[in-house]
């Protein structure tokens, strides 16, 4: 099976901590996982342009590129949504506003 790379821009929103999410902000290239409508988490990071981070209960708009994985589901598109995980903590929702780059990897041997 291929594994899929997607790099995508998407509107972020992080719970408050008083509603299950985090205690402190994520500060650029946070590294939690992500869920797309299934119990698979996929790896990924989130890039952002804030020098002081998000605090928990934020909206914004951000980068994010998914490691590649075979778990993922191929066709991404625009409105899908998604959940953002620490463990099996969700501390965030987010949807997919442009997608940057969906590229398949060949299969490890």
């Amino acid at each position: 099976m291929e594994r899929i790379i997607y790099k995508f821009t998407a509107t972020l929103s992080l719970f408050p901590s008083e509603l299950g999410g985090r205690k402190k902000p994520v500060s650029d290239n946070y590294k939690p996982s992500f869920s797309f409508n299934s119990s698979n988490h996929v790896s990924g990071e989130i890039s952002f342009d804030r020098p002081k981070g998000v605090q928990p209960g934020e909206t914004l708009n951000a980068s994010v590129k998914l490691l590649p994985s075979r778990t993922i589901r191929q066709n991404l598109k625009c409105g899908d949504t998604f959940s953002i995980h620490e463990g099996t903590k969700v501390i965030g929702t987010g949807v997919i506003n442009k997608i940057l780059e969906e590229r398949m990897l060949p299969p490890v041997s």
